[in-house]
């Protein structure tokens, strides 16, 4: 699903704006794939990432061995630099039985902690490959129950709207008023990602916003030209949204390069890119050359910490992590 990006990193004093935050690379990887047969052989990706008591945890996506099949897994760290799998290495959420609605994978998770309870919502694929969005809550973090009746609670769009195929890849934060915002990807008409934006008050029952059309859309960022926008990341603080959204385009070099960018919103609905994207893909060779994408931001002492998904080829994707300078 990874394409490729437009831009090439040039650094050039006076010619190339700086991002509104930036962030160096660490080049390593925090969070490696499984041996084989594990749930996590082929991909160990899509982090999402919260302080529980005085640990650091990771809420993540596996696939096995035929980069297909996924289920979700925790690992845990003190500071937030080495971390171990919990569970023995085996998901803490699997993906359901044969003809269930989440059957052949449970993917992306995002996580919040409120009422005391872990509160989850993710992306749910079927054996055809139809993808919703389910919701489950855990009293502990490890050990987690569907809600709705193990049903989705986001589904395709109306017809013709940008979503009517599919809905995906989903990142929520719970505002001061208690509601809830979700922003996910649609697949429709255009048959390629597009993000909308929904809330609720129980996590169960969403309204679409902005009359169901998308809240981003692939533009034209400095010498990057969005072919897609998806998997995003959203945070609040100082009384705004903060969104990281991963981007492509269709052709570049022989390479598969694309970019992180920020945007930021007053009301989670309209959204103003960066001038630059914050992160691209790496040089060949590198861990992340194939894909940069799907980042976490955790505030630390000495700034943000933006963990990321990173793939040096097709199928193996590891998290990575990036500091703000």
């Amino acid at each position: 699903m990874i394409a490729v990006c437009l831009l090439l990193a040039l650094n050039i004093p006076g010619q190339q704006p700086s991002p509104a935050f930036r962030f160096e690379k660490t080049n390593q990887i925090l969070l490696d794939v499984g041996p084989k047969g594990s749930f996590d052989s082929c991909q160990a990706k899509y982090p999402s990432i919260m302080k529980v008591g005085d640990e650091w945890w990771m809420w993540y996506n596996g696939r096995t061995n035929d980069c297909y099949t996924g289920s979700i897994g925790l690992a845990i760290s003190s500071d937030g630099l080495k971390w171990t799998k919990a569970n023995g290495g085996k998901p803490i959420f699997p993906h359901g039985p044969r003809e269930s609605f989440d059957s052949s994978k449970v993917d992306h998770p995002t996580v919040l902690q409120f009422n005391d309870r872990f509160h989850m919502w993710y992306t749910t694929g079927d054996d055809k490959s139809i993808y919703t969005i389910g919701y489950a809550t855990s009293r502990n973090g490890v050990h987690w129950t569907r809600e709705n009746d193990s049903r989705p609670v986001l589904t395709a769009g109306k017809k013709g709207a940008f979503d009517d195929r599919m809905v995906l890849h989903p990142s929520a934060v719970r505002d001061g008023t208690g509601m809830l915002h979700l922003w996910y990807n649609g697949v429709g008409p255009s048959g390629s990602f597009r993000v909308g934006h929904a809330t609720s008050r129980d996590g169960v029952h969403w309204d679409r916003q902005n009359n169901g059309k998308p809240v981003l859309e692939p533009s034209q960022v400095g010498e990057f030209k969005e072919d897609y926008v998806y998997n995003v990341h959203v945070r609040i603080g100082e009384g705004k949204f903060h969104m990281w959204y991963s981007a492509a385009a269709e052709t570049y070099g022989s390479g598969g390069h694309n970019c992180l960018t920020y945007a930021s919103s007053e009301n989670g609905t309209h959204w103003t890119k960066d001038s630059v994207p914050t992160l691209i893909s790496g040089p060949r060779n590198s861990i992340d050359f194939y894909a940069t994408f799907a980042c976490f931001t955790v505030r630390r002492e000495d700034g943000l910490w933006m963990y990321y998904s990173a793939a040096d080829n097709k199928d193996n994707y590891r998290v990575s992590l990036a500091k703000q300078k």
